[in-house]
């Protein structure tokens, strides 16, 4: 069954810039489209500019992407999935890589009426955020 999930991760992560790579970055993606079962589209393209790291792959009807700045160590990741999958393995994904700090987390279902549920993710641990 065809879902249109969407997952937006806003962080603040502990690894450097200097500890990271365009390849191992390429890898970083790979990895997260096994993870959601996916099928690759394109291979992962992950390039370092004036300002940190930006990546994305193309899966079927989906897509990830990201953003990293080093000087303020923030990670905006972007995943757009048409499988379910579960947001807290995505979170814990990111955070082996990353080293997640904080992160606040927005999961948009567009199935029927647009919902979004916030979460943050804070000390290993994921919580729901009331809506205002």
């Amino acid at each position: 069954m065809i879902v249109h999930l969407h997952t937006i991760i806003d962080a603040v992560v502990a690894r450097k810039a200097e500890e990271i790579d365009a390849e191992d970055l390429r890898r970083f993606l790979l990895e997260l489209v096994k993870l959601l079962d996916m099928q690759r589209l394109f291979d992962p393209i992950a390039i370092k500019g004036k300002y940190g790291f930006t990546g994305i792959v193309g899966i079927v009807t989906s897509h990830i992407a990201f953003h990293f700045f080093e000087q303020d160590q923030s990670l905006h990741l972007d995943v757009y999935s048409c499988k379910e999958y579960d947001p807290e393995s995505v979170i814990k994904f990111v955070d082996q890589y990353w080293g997640v700090q904080s992160a606040a987390i927005h999961l948009i279902d567009r199935d029927g009426p647009v919902t979004v549920r916030r979460l943050c993710f804070r000390n290993n641990t994921l919580e729901e955020v009331e809506n205002d």
